[in-house]
C-alpha cells in the first residue's frame, strides 16, 4: 500500500509486519461481491420488488433475496470496517511526523467510535460523531494523495467531484440531524440545493472519471465490454419506459439518484462510467482503480447506512492509490 520511509543515518530501521497485496486483493475482491450481492438483492430486487405484482412463488423468491441479501450486507458491513481500519493505521504508520500521523488517525478513530456509540445506543449524537468523522476523514485521504503527488491533476479532479458529491449529501443529512440535536423546528438553509448540487457533482464526476481513467484505456474495453455495457443500458432505457417508474426506484435505492436531470444525461453518465471501470479491471495496473470506482457506484450518492460511508472512504484511497503497495511498511525509531 505505502512506501517505506528511509531511515535516517542514526536511526534502527524497524519493519513492521503487515498483509501481502495479495491479501488485501483479495479482500477488496470478496468485499465487492458482498456489495454487489447487497445491492442487487437488498437494495435492488428486495425494494423495487414491492412495486411489482407477484403470486406465491414469486414471493417466495423475494423473500429468499431478502435473506441472502440481509447476510451480505452484514458480511460486508463487518469487512469494510476491517479494511478501513487496516487503512488507517497503515497511513498512520507511514506519517513522518506525529502531528501527521494525529491528523490521520484522530477522523478514524472518531469515526469507529461514531459507529460503534451508534450501534451501541442509536443516539443522534453518535449518528452526528460518525458522520462528521467520515467527511474529515474522506478529506484528509484525498488531501494526502494530492499532497504526495500520487495522482494526474485529471484523476485528481475526479476524485474532488466524487468528495464534493458526498459533502454535498453530508450537509443536507448532517444539517437536518444538528437541527434535531439543537431541537430547531425549521428547515436548514439551502438543503436542498445542496441536494441536488450533489447529484449534479455526482454526474461529473462520471464522465470526469471516464477523462482520467477510461479514456488512456480505452483500447482495453473491447467488443465484449461494449456490449455488456449496452447492454445495461439498454435494460434501463427499456425499463424507464415502463408506466410504474421502475428505473426512478431503482436508482432511487441502489445509488440514491433522484434523477431529476434530463433522463438521457443519465444513461450516458452511466455508460462513461461503466466503461472506465472495464477498461480499468481489464487493465495490468487498474485493479484498485475499479475497485474504488465500483464501490463509488454501490455506495450509492445519498449513503443512508454507516457502511455505505464506509465504503465512500474505501474507493477514495483506492483511486488514490493507498492499497497498491501493502508487502511492508518500515519507520524510523531512535537508537
Amino acid at each position: 500500500m505505502l512506501d517505506g520511509i528511509r531511515s535516517r543515518p542514526a536511526a534502527q530501521r524497524l519493519a513492521l509486519p503487515s498483509l501481502p497485496a495479495e491479501s488485501f486483493r483479495q479482500l477488496t475482491t470478496v468485499l465487492l461481491a458482498a456489495v454487489l450481492a447487497e445491492t442487487l438483492l437488498l437494495r435492488g430486487a428486495v425494494r423495487v420488488g414491492v412495486h411489482v405484482p407477484k403470486d406465491r412463488a414469486i414471493s417466495d423468491l423475494f423473500e429468499a433475496a431478502s435473506v441472502l441479501g440481509s447476510l451480505a450486507f452484514n458480511f460486508a458491513s463487518i469487512l469494510a470496517i476491517v479494511l478501513v481500519t487496516l487503512l488507517v493505521g497503515s497511513l498512520a504508520v507511514q506519517r513522518k511526523g506525529a502531528l501527521a500521523r494525529i491528523v490521520l488517525v484522530m477522523p478514524g478513530l472518531a469515526m469507529l467510535s461514531g459507529l460503534s456509540l451508534t450501534l451501541a445506543t442509536d443516539k443522534p449524537e453518535a449518528d452526528a460523531l460518525f458522520g462528521v468523522s467520515a467527511a474529515i476523514l474522506a478529506c484528509v485521504v484525498l488531501l494526502a494523495a494530492i499532497g504526495e503527488r500520487k495522482i494526474s491533476p485529471m484523476e485528481g479532479a475526479a476524485m474532488a467531484l466524487i468528495l464534493a458529491a458526498y459533502l454535498s449529501y453530508q450537509y443536507y443529512a448532517l444539517s437536518y440531524l444538528f437541527y434535531r440535536l439543537l431541537d430547531v423546528a425549521a428547515v436548514p438553509p439551502a438543503s436542498m440545493s445542496f441536494l441536488r448540487l450533489g447529484e449534479v457533482l455526482a454526474v461529473a464526476a462520471s464522465a470526469t472519471a471516464f477523462l482520467a481513467w477510461g479514456l488512456p484505456r480505452r483500447h482495453l474495453i473491447g467488443p465484449l465490454g461494449l456490449v455488456a455495457v449496452a447492454a445495461v443500458l439498454l435494460v434501463l432505457t427499456l425499463a424507464a419506459l415502463s408506466p410504474v417508474s421502475t428505473v426512478a426506484i431503482l436508482a432511487l435505492w441502489t445509488t440514491g439518484l433522484g434523477l431529476f436531470l434530463p433522463f438521457p444525461i443519465y444513461p450516458v453518465a452511466l455508460g462513461l462510467y461503466l466503461l472506465t471501470i472495464v477498461a480499468c479491471w481489464r487493465s495490468r495496473d487498474g485493479f484498485w482503480t475499479a475497485s474504488g470506482l465500483l464501490l463509488v457506484l454501490l455506495a450509492g450518492y445519498m449513503a443512508e447506512a454507516t457502511y455505505q460511508h464506509i465504503l465512500l472512504v474505501l474507493a477514495l484511497a483506492f483511486l488514490a492509490g493507498s492499497f497498491t503497495r501493502m508487502d511492508q511498511v518500515a519507520i524510523d525509531a531512535p537508537e
